[in-house]
């Protein structure tokens, strides 16, 4: 039996897509020539087809061009370069910016903006669908397009420019980021100015590199670029390709899977004003809160008033708002400490653990106890956030 020979030409190595592909390859009998480089030895190289990542490369457009000359059925895993006519399986960039805006919106971060370290189809695909789903226009930070820029990997200079932004923005302010690394540049310049994230930097990057995103100071929100399944069922195509079925007419477009929400993102922005100052009230008393009446009283105005300010500056009530700081910091405590439900749901201020279990079941559709397992964070006890809405100055995990 003749054995199907692909190679595998991803650059720079992806293993989302590397583990979507490998999957199709085991179950179909592939070998795989696996190559994360332009290496001169590819030149010679002839099998059955190609899976690649198209770049805008001229010595990867240079053996595109050799293997198609030599009649090798290619796939492409990006989409990047769609003015190069190739079947193409790749993620759904608007999709990623919608989801992205949502995210925000679903925050009240009137104030957002996008950053890049380059720019291309892709970015302007996720960077244009981010700025039509937010609540304002968001600012578009791109390093490739910044005036004083030297060179792309200039940290100096890079760790300026973001630390410009960051204090010309107005805070709270959201920043999303064209993947995890970008992310990882904002984090750390905002790190260094002294902001404290995400009450006043919320950050969202895009592909979920796990590795990447929890080993941050602040783990790192992300959209779930779904490249496992990219990698898969550009393999499939392929072999459809390889054994004389049509091609596609236009791009298979592969949705994201919502977002991993971490730390970097978690909270509700609210502005300094009489909806922030009642937000604090809240957090420091977390667990035995004021009542509305109470929460206007101490503010020195009327309910009705206070209606307002909610409705114009958050969009929800008093009392959603406290539901929604309740359960960010059952988030942030499930992330670090290990209470039993019945000892969350009391420093918490809930009634008992049963309605506690049912809230927290209905905000983010898992128990208490299934949302810890997928996210929780070990840290030291000393770094672990304090209990019953205490505050830490500068903390250096939430």
């Amino acid at each position: 039996m003749k054995t199907t020979n692909v190679l595998l030409l991803i650059t720079p190595s992806s293993p989302g897509r590397f583990n979507g592909v490998t999957d199709f390859a085991r179950a179909n009998g592939w070998h795989l020539t696996v190559s994360d480089r332009l290496t001169h030895t590819l030149d010679g190289w002839t099998g059955d087809g190609a899976l690649v990542t198209l770049r805008d490369d001229p010595e990867m457009e240079r053996k595109v061009k050799s293997m198609r000359r030599k009649g090798i059925p290619i796939v492409d895993l990006s989409y990047s370069r769609p003015d190069i006519r190739l079947p193409r399986v790749a993620g759904d960039n608007k999709l990623i910016g919608q989801i992205a805006a949502k995210h925000f919106k679903e925050r009240c971060f009137k104030n957002v903006a996008w950053f890049s370290t380059k720019w291309g189809v892709q970015h302007e695909l996720r960077c244009n669908a981010f700025s039509e789903g937010s609540l304002t226009t968001p600012e578009r930070w791109i390093w490739e397009k910044a005036p004083l820029r030297t060179k792309s990997y200039d940290w100096k200079s890079l760790s300026k420019y973001l630390t410009n932004n960051l204090a010309a923005i107005e805070k709270p302010a959201a920043i999303f980021c064209f993947d995890d690394a970008d992310a990882s540049c904002v984090e750390s310049a905002a790190i260094a100015a002294g902001y404290s994230i995400p009450d006043e930097i919320a950050i969202l990057g895009a592909g979920d590199d796990e590795p990447l995103c929890e080993s941050q100071i602040i783990p790192i929100s992300s959209v779930r670029h779904d490249l496992a399944r990219i990698g898969y069922e550009g393999a499939k195509l392929l072999a459809s390709i390889m054994k004389g079925e049509k091609k596609p007419e236009k791009p298979i477009l592969i949705p994201p899977r919502g977002i991993a929400e971490r730390a970097s993102s978690d909270t509700l922005a609210t502005p300094k004003g009489l909806t922030g100052r009642a937000k604090k009230i809240y957090q420091d008393n977390i667990a035995n809160p004021p009542s509305t009446e109470m929460l206007a009283s101490a503010l020195g105005v009327s309910r009705a008033t206070l209606d307002r300010a909610f409705a114009t500056d958050i969009g929800m009530s008093p009392g959603k708002l406290l539901s929604r700081l309740r359960m960010d910091e059952a988030k942030r405590i499930l992330r670090h400490r290990n209470l039993s439900v019945s000892e969350l749901a009391q420093s918490l201020g809930y009634c008992n653990s049963a309605y506690f279990v049912n809230v927290f079941k209905k905000e983010t559709g898992v128990s208490p106890r299934r949302w810890k397992l997928s996210h929780q964070r070990l840290v030291h006890p000393e770094e672990a956030p304090p209990l019953n809405g205490g505050v830490r100055e500068n903390p250096p995990v939430d």
